[in-house]
């Protein structure tokens, strides 16, 4: 399987007047064509600060991508001029936004929106882009696209304003999709409704996808390989069903045991023992060593380095890479 994206020791920071915040450091991956990876972690964990530096959507000030290679269609995303870069980006590399309401400009229609992206990267006439949006609705389920096309934000559900993100993003059929938190704030069964929705446009139309999620569900339905990231950092990568079936860093089993619940009188939700660090005191060594259980003193001394543990898996930690205590 070629890559249709590579990413080599990505790194972003942000400066404020506290300190420099380490979003993201040293990451690297690569998405295969008509591949989904996901990257999971908790909030803060630097997943959607991932997919805005892909697409240079990072502020600057106050971010910065201060290192790393992004190899997409045989050049670097990261060296491309500002005018360049605006061409990937909404036609070869498309972005489902986790907050569709906040994504959307109210004081302009459906048709407008995406008649836009038309425009700029397709160079469609007028009389071609009312069309093509009605067809693009209809192909996301939207029902009755006339009419809706004719109609602002505001007028539509959570659902609709989310097919419409969708539809926007897909107007020219890109090669990668992101698609940051496309559930967020959506309930159980419209969640459903959009992943198979992107699942099935996935298929029709060969595309790669990059699924920023904190949803392990979401990631067991929808998903080939996973990364998982913990306070910046890469910490464990798998295919889906060897991450499941035998996590070997403690955050991923962490993430794993949260995600059940407990098959018992009152179920209750488990949890993680304590909160991520502050990005200003983060501690020395492994970042997760004050709340991982099998942690020892080098963990609290030094930073483990990225090992496979087996084949294609990778872990970042020195009780799974078998160091002893």
């Amino acid at each position: 399987m070629s890559a249709v994206i590579e990413v080599w020791d990505l790194s972003v920071h942000f400066r404020t007047t506290l300190g420099v915040v380490r979003a993201v450091e040293g990451l690297s991956f690569a998405i295969g064509e008509g591949e989904t990876m996901a990257i999971v972690g908790e909030s803060g964990s630097g997943k959607s600060t991932v997919a805005h530096a892909l697409l240079r959507l990072v502020p600057d000030p106050p971010g910065k991508i201060v290192a790393g290679h992004v190899r997409f269609e045989d050049q670097n995303l990261l060296d491309l001029s500002d005018a360049a870069i605006r061409h990937v980006r909404g036609r070869r590399i498309a972005m489902i936004f986790q907050d569709a309401m906040a994504a959307l400009n109210p004081v302009f229609t459906v048709e407008r929106q995406i008649g836009e992206v038309l425009r700029l990267h397709l160079g469609l006439a007028p009389d071609r882009i009312a069309a093509e949006v009605v067809e693009l609705l209809r192909l996301v389920g939207v029902p009755a696209p006339e009419a809706r096309a004719r109609q602002y934000p505001h007028n539509l559900s959570g659902g609709m304003r989310q097919r419409v993100m969708i539809a926007m993003a897909l107007a020219c059929r890109p090669k990668l999709l992101i698609a940051d938190e496309p559930t967020t704030a959506l309930d159980v069964t419209v969640q459903a409704q959009v992943l198979d929705l992107i699942q099935s446009l996935k298929a029709r139309f060969g595309m790669a996808v990059l699924l920023i999620t904190h949803d392990l569900g979401v990631v067991a339905e929808t998903a080939h390989r996973v990364i998982v990231m913990y306070a910046g950092r890469k910490v464990e990568e798998g295919a889906v069903t060897d991450i499941f079936a035998d996590p070997r860093h403690p955050y991923t089993r962490g993430l794993l045991e949260a995600a059940k619940r407990e098959e018992t009188e009152g179920a209750f939700l488990r949890e993680i023992p304590g909160t991520v660090p502050s990005p200003f005191e983060m501690p020395k060594g492994c970042s997760f060593a004050p709340r991982c259980p099998d942690a020892f003193d080098r963990c609290r001394m030094e930073m483990p380095e990225l090992r496979d543990v087996a084949p294609g898996r990778p872990v970042a930690c020195f009780a799974a890479q078998g160091a002893s205590r």
